[in-house]
């Protein structure tokens, strides 16, 4: 958000509205000073975050975490939604995640990696800055999560813009150098401890691809119903938003439900209030003050201390064991972690909260805390974003998806903007790209599951977005017997989003028995933060720092590959429901034209998007989405075509969680029309071994070579051989398979992973680089 976009809302003892002389207005908007809360004493803060490794320690180490559970033993579910950073730029440099070390990244149409941007930019460590610091974070700090940064352009013209059509090509000339700076685990420890301490999701994606308030309306009500602004929240003073919430939903159920914030709505000053993150005071079913969702939704229930000797509202529930089933966090702007206030704000809100479930271990037993960010906020992620085609142009949906075409009545399975903005000029320039342009989802965004049951340092790489919250919720009380347990889930959720993302289940463990290793898990001390009330006056003022190429270059890894950035420890990986492959063919059609035609088949429970990427061509990216598996039902599959004019093609499909499938040649080369197809991939052993399956062989021809890049691995495929094993690593596979008797482009790459339902072991190969000429995984060189 930014003060352009100040909500014009019938709050008069926070609004006034006086005479303006300039001739470009009639009005403005004056707000008074606020009235703060009392400061807490220096010595409380800093003591509070200098016992955080003792917090998370004690919330790991607790016997009685050593038993097996199920999901209806959680009884509450505490969401703090935070603002404005991507999952590259916190945890891109995390061991285990698909991070700056991904060995398969998008490439661009050059033949770069997508970090390698225009202009010379590509990720950096955001430099110490002393003089774009506060000066109030403590001696002992020394890290550039103290710097007060410029907030990126994360608007959904720009956000658009720098997707390019899943290009993604544009962030430099969208964003600005900001975009892709990042941090590192001494810059924010706190939560590089929560993630090896708990669950990671490494492919949770904000819900749009643009500002805060259609984000958080996912979050709270499942869809954004095409307003595609803030200008329709915060900055509406027309009709409001009229569709149900969630929390309506939980009151209809007589399921208790809260909210906490230490201030209401959007201040002037950046320690009060609520930001105006609490999105559901914009809806026109929290405006009737009469009506008990308005008074649990616009009361102050305090997170933060101010008194020291005084326990908050939310430390005194947890305390008196009052906390509810559900309860939303919505923070001050200096503590939501939205540029220009750092991330070290942030980690000293959310270990007030740590240290509020420490303080009563019976709650903390039986709790599930989420974090999650409402958006990007412009910050640079590598992974593209799953997104639906909105025409045949654009792609296919598997039969059981429902998207609503552009030109058909709006309804919720509708995935295209409905309002842009409330400028008509804006709005006019819109009109002819509406139905060509998805709502989202947007870039990946950080999300941690701490609870007893997520504890393990562990990644999980299902695909989530903000409906997944609600997913979760609603799968939870058919658990606990709350709402039947074949109930819908919440109806506002489109049939797309349902199919390509999941419910967040998959992050937990319920049969973990132990903890004896998590010790080692809790980082060095959490150095201490001091915030006084000249503190709080020098925040205020204090310059935003604007990154530039020489920020870029001074990065001391900037004349090396990306890949050194990233820890390449492995960890521990969540089993999660993918298993779908992709074939390739060519050759002339009935209407005898040459064309290339891919079939994604889906045998997993789970759905999936995909991306196919022409690079022999000019078009840009099309999208593919496939439902799952439905109980003791058969393959689901989707396909599409592509005429080759020149004979040469050269594709890549991108899947979740790695998975990347290539194919090239010269459909005019006799040679290479004597190799065969691959038919079938299964796989054997429980995910040990990967099987592939060639079609009839075209002629007495031809031979292919095999190499499995995990391993180096090479074999030949003699004419006539039916199929072929190859020993996986830990279930990541990567198989290439190319000419053995000639130099040409025919390739046929099967990368991704095989789930057998177990714990595994993360990729082996992040932090490595793929030899396109020897295709095997190579360390990485300067």
């Amino acid at each position: 958000m930014d003060l352009t976009e100040l909500p014009r809302s019938e709050y008069s003892f926070h609004f006034q509205e006086v005479p303006w002389t300039d001739a470009i207005s009639s009005r403005c908007w004056v707000l008074p000073a606020p009235v703060l809360p009392p400061t807490p004493p220096a010595a409380y803060m800093q003591e509070a975050l200098a016992q955080s490794a003792m917090t998370i320690d004690e919330l790991l180490t607790d016997d009685q975490l050593h038993c097996e559970g199920k999901l209806a033993d959680i009884e509450h579910v505490v969401i703090l939604m935070q603002e404005n950073r991507s999952f590259d730029h916190y945890f891109g440099t995390l061991r285990g995640v698909r991070g700056f070390g991904d060995p398969r990244p998008l490439r661009l149409r050059n033949g770069k990696p997508v970090w390698e941007q225009s202009k010379g930019g590509r990720p950096y460590r955001l430099p110490k800055k002393p003089a774009y610091e506060s000066g109030i974070i403590g001696e002992t700090i020394d890290a550039n999560s103290c710097v007060f940064l410029q907030d990126p352009a994360h608007g959904y013209d720009t956000g658009l813009l720098a997707w390019n059509g899943g290009l993604s090509d544009q962030w430099i000339e969208q964003k600005d150098f900001v975009a892709l700076a990042h941090y590192a685990e001494e810059d924010i420890p706190l939560y590089f401890k929560l993630a090896k301490a708990f669950t990671l999701c490494d492919a949770y994606f904000c819900s749009h691809n643009g500002a805060t308030d259609p984000n958080r309306s996912f979050y709270y009500t499942g869809t954004c119903n095409g307003l595609a602004s803030n200008d329709f929240f915060s900055g509406w003073s027309g009709d409001r938003p009229a569709w149900k919430s969630y929390p309506e939903k939980l009151e209809d159920l007589g399921i208790d439900w809260k909210f906490y914030q230490d201030g209401l709505t959007w201040t002037s000053d950046a320690f009060a209030g609520n930001y105006g993150d609490n999105t559901l005071e914009y809806f026109g079913r929290y405006q009737d003050k009469t009506t008990s969702i308005y008074k649990k939704n616009q009361t102050i229930n305090s997170i933060l201390r101010t008194d020291p000797n005084r326990p908050s509202q939310f430390e005194q529930d947890i305390l008196d064991n009052k906390l509810p089933e559900v309860s939303w966090i919505v923070a001050p702007e200096a503590f939501t972690e939205h540029p220009k206030y750092p991330p070290h704000f942030g980690e000293y809100y959310v270990h007030e909260i740590l240290r509020a479930f420490a303080a009563n271990k019976a709650v903390w037993h039986k709790t599930l805390f989420l974090i999650t960010y409402d958006e990007n906020g412009g910050f640079f992620d590598h992974v593209l974003p799953p997104a639906p085609p909105l025409n045949e142009g654009q792609g296919q949906v598997s039969p059981g998806i429902t998207l609503t075409p552009p030109g058909v009545s709006r309804d919720l399975n509708s995935e295209y903007p409905d309002k842009v903005s409330k400028d008509p000029d804006v709005e006019a320039f819109y009109a002819k790209d509406k139905p060509n342009v998805p709502i989202g989802m947007g870039p990946r965004v950080p999300m941690l599951v701490i609870s007893p049951w997520s504890a393990g340092g562990r990644v999980c790489s299902e695909t989530f977005d903000h409906t997944s919250v609600i997913r979760f919720l609603d799968t939870w009380l058919s658990a606990k017997g709350k709402q039947a347990k074949d109930a819908p889930f919440f109806p506002n959720i489109s049939s797309w989003r349902q199919a390509v993302a999941g419910d967040l289940t998959s992050t937990l463990d319920f049969n973990r028995l132990g903890t004896t290793e998590l010790d080692n898990l809790v980082a060095s001390t959490r150095k201490a933060v001091i915030l006084t009330g000249t503190d709080q006056s020098k925040a205020r003022t204090v310059a935003t720092f604007h990154p530039g190429i020489a920020d870029v270059n001074a990065d001391p890894d900037a004349n090396k590959p990306v890949a050194v950035k990233q820890d390449k420890t492995r960890c521990e990986i969540l089993p999660v429901g993918y298993d779908f492959q992709v074939f390739f063919k060519y050759g002339k059609h009935g209407d005898g034209k040459t064309r290339v035609e891919w079939v994604i088949r889906n045998s997993g429970p789970l759905g999936a998007s995909f991306y196919v990427i022409p690079y022999s061509r000019t078009d840009r990216p099309w999208r593919y989405s496939v439902e799952g598996v439905k109980p003791g039902g058969t393959p689901v599959t989707v396909s599409d075509y592509a005429q080759i004019a020149s004979g040469d093609y050269a594709y890549a499909i991108h899947g979740p969680n790695g998975y990347l499938f290539e194919f090239a040649g010269y459909s005019l080369d006799t040679v290479q029309m004597q190799l065969p197809n691959i038919t079938d991939i299964k796989s054997q052993d429980e995910g040990k071994t990967i099987q592939f399956t060639f079609d009839k062989w075209p002629t007495a021809n031809g031979r292919l070579k095999l190499v499995s890049a995990y391993t180096g691995y090479e074999a030949v495929i003699e004419n006539g051989t039916a199929s072929v094993g190859i020993t996986t690593t830990d279930g990541w596979y990567d198989v290439s398979f190319v000419d053995a008797a000639n130099t040409n482009r025919f390739l046929r790459r099967y990368a991704g992973h095989i789930e057998n339902g177990k714990i595994g072991k993360s990729d082996p190969a992040i932090g490595l680089q793929y030899d396109e000429t020897k295709r095997i995984y190579v360390a990485v060189t300067a």
